[in-house]
C-alpha cells in the first residue's frame, strides 16, 4: 500500500481534534489593561482529510478566540465554523433557515478570515457567502446582507477607518462576470454593487483601497475546472494570462477602471495603499515571483518580498521597487491607516520555501519612512503567525500600541498568544498567554474590541 505524505497535514499544519472552552489562562508578564476584547483567528482544520488530495486552502474552517479583559486572559475557545460540509462530517444537522449558498461546490469552508463590522462577526473564504458567527464562536449561518448579495465575497474586505464603510469584492470562477465590487455602509447595509470586466477566472485573493481609489490585482494564477481531480487545487500558474493592476475611483464603475501592466508575479496580500501628493497611487504588496507552479498542496514556491508599486495615473507607468528582501507574508498595518499613507507595517518572516512547506518564524516591523526594519525573533523552533496591531487609543501614534500574535513552539508542541510593544518591537515581550492547546497554522484574524 502506498502511503501519501502531505506536509500540510504534519507538524503544526495538522488539525486539532477538540473544541475547548477554558477560562483564566496563565499569563507571563502583564497584559495591558487597555486590551479589552477578543483576538479571533481563522484557519484550516480539516475534519477528515485525504492526504492524497488535501490542499491547505481547502481545510474546514476553525475559529480560535482569546478573550482579554482588565489585564487578564479571561478565556480561550475554539470552534469549527458549522458550514453544511462541516456539519455533515461532524454528524450534525445543517443549520436551518440559511439563505442558499452561491458556491458551485455546494458548501464553503469559511476558513480564511474573520472580521467584525456593524455589529456582525463574519467568517470568510473567497468563493461563497460569508458565515455569521457569535462572539462565543458558535455559528449563526450564511449571511447575504438581506438578500442583496448573491455572489461570492472576498476573505479580505477593507473597512475604511474614516467613513466606516466596508468595501469588498468577489470573484466567480463560473463567470462572466468574473469579478464584482461591493460597498456596505457603516450601518451594515449593502448599498452598491458593480460588475468588473477581467479576462478570465483569475484568483483575485485580495485588493487594496485608498481614500479615493480601489485597486484590483488581475494576475496569472487562473482557475481551470479541467484540473478538478487532477490537482488538489484547481488553479495554476499561467504566465500567458499576463499581470496587471486596475485602479478605479471609489465612486466609479467598470468603465472607469484603468489597467496597468506589471511584471509577472502573484500577490496574495497587499500591506496597504494610499494616494500620494502627486496624484499617484502607491501600493505596497508582498510579491511572489510565481505561484501554484510546483507546490501543488500549498503556496510555497519562491520567497516573497515586500515591494512597492507606484502607479502614475497620468502617464500610465508603474514604478516597481523592492522595499525589503526578507521573505514574508500576511502583512498588516494599524487599522486606522488603511487606505491612508502608512509608515509602519508588520509581517511574519517565512525563512523556508522549499516547494513543500511554509515556515513562519519571527516578526518583522517595517519603518517605510526611515527605510529600516526590526525583527522580533521568538527563538529556535518557534513559528509566528499573522500579527494583528491594536492601537493604544484613537489618538495614539501609528506604532503606539501592541502587536498580538499566536506563536507555536515545537519543543512543547503548543501555542501562546504573545503581546509585543509596537514602539519597542525587538525588546522584551509585554505578555505571553499560555493557550490550552496547539493552534494550527492558519491565515488571518481580527481584534474585536468590547466597544
Amino acid at each position: 500500500m502506498t502511503i501519501i505524505e502531505n506536509r500540510y497535514l504534519a507538524g503544526n499544519f495538522a488539525p486539532v481534534k477538540d473544541e475547548l472552552a477554558v477560562h483564566d489562562l496563565p499569563v507571563e508578564g502583564s497584559i495591558p489593561t487597555e486590551l479589552n476584547g477578543r483576538l479571533l483567528r481563522n484557519g484550516p482544520n480539516p475534519i477528515a482529510p485525504d492526504p492524497a488530495t488535501y490542499h491547505w486552502f481547502t481545510g474546514d474552517g476553525m475559529l480560535h478566540g482569546v478573550e482579554l479583559r482588565e489585564g487578564k486572559a479571561v478565556s480561550y475557545r475554539n470552534r469549527w465554523v458549522r458550514t453544511d460540509g462541516a456539519c455533515e462530517l461532524l454528524g450534525e444537522s445543517p443549520i436551518a433557515g440559511q439563505p442558499d449558498d452561491v458556491f458551485v461546490g455546494g458548501s464553503s469552508r469559511a476558513n480564511t478570515h474573520v472580521v467584525a463590522h456593524a455589529g456582525k462577526i463574519l467568517a470568510l473564504v473567497e468563493v461563497c457567502l460569508p458565515t455569521e458567527v457569535r462572539p462565543d464562536l458558535s455559528t449563526i449561518g450564511r449571511y447575504d446582507f438581506g438578500g442583496r448579495l448573491r455572489s461570492p465575497m472576498t476573505a479580505h474586505p477593507k473597512i475604511d477607518p474614516v467613513t466606516g464603510e466596508m468595501l469588498f469584492f468577489g470573484y466567480d470562477i463560473m463567470g462572466p462576470p468574473w469579478l464584482r465590487y461591493h460597498v456596505v455602509d457603516a450601518g451594515g447595509e449593502l448599498v452598491r454593487s458593480e460588475d468588473i470586466d477581467i479576462a478570465g477566472a483569475s484568483m483575485v485573493h485580495d485588493f487594496a483601497i485608498t481614500e479615493r481609489h480601489v485597486v484590483f490585482f488581475d494576475l496569472p494564477v487562473v482557475f481551470d475546472l479541467n484540473l478538478l481531480g487532477q490537482r488538489p487545487f484547481p488553479a495554476a500558474w499561467n504566465p500567458e494570462y499576463g499581470a496587471r493592476v486596475g485602479v478605479m475611483p471609489r465612486d466609479g464603475g467598470n468603465a472607469d477602471v484603468r489597467w496597468y501592466e506589471v511584471e509577472l508575479c502573484y500577490v496574495f496580500h497587499p500591506l496597504n495603499a494610499y494616494d500620494d501628493e502627486d496624484g499617484r497611487v502607491v501600493v505596497d504588496v508582498v510579491r511572489h515571483p510565481k505561484m501554484f507552479d510546483r507546490d501543488l498542496y500549498g503556496p510555497a514556491e519562491l520567497p516573497p518580498t515586500l515591494d512597492r508599486w507606484t502607479i502614475d495615473l497620468a502617464s500610465g507607468k508603474v514604478i516597481e521597487e523592492r522595499l525589503d528582501e526578507h521573505p514574508q507574508e500576511l502583512p498588516r498595518v494599524d487599522p486606522r491607516v488603511v487606505g491612508r499613507r502608512h509608515r509602519y507595517g508588520y509581517a511574519p518572516l517565512t525563512p523556508v520555501f522549499d516547494h513543500g512547506s511554509v515556515d513562519f518564524r519571527g516578526l518583522v516591523k517595517h519603518d517605510l519612512v526611515a527605510g529600516t526594519s526590526q525583527i522580533h525573533d521568538f527563538g529556535p523552533g518557534t513559528h509566528a503567525g499573522e500579527a494583528v496591531f491594536v492601537p493604544a487609543d484613537d489618538e495614539s501614534g501609528e506604532d503606539e500600541g501592541w502587536a498580538l500574535v499566536v506563536v507555536y513552539d515545537e519543543a512543547r508542541d503548543g501555542s501562546d498568544l504573545v503581546i509585543l510593544d509596537g514602539t519597542d518591537f525587538a525588546g522584551a515581550e509585554v505578555a505571553r498567554v499560555r493557550l490550552p492547546q496547539r493552534v494550527p497554522f492558519g491565515f488571518h484574524g481580527s481584534w474585536v474590541p468590547d466597544r
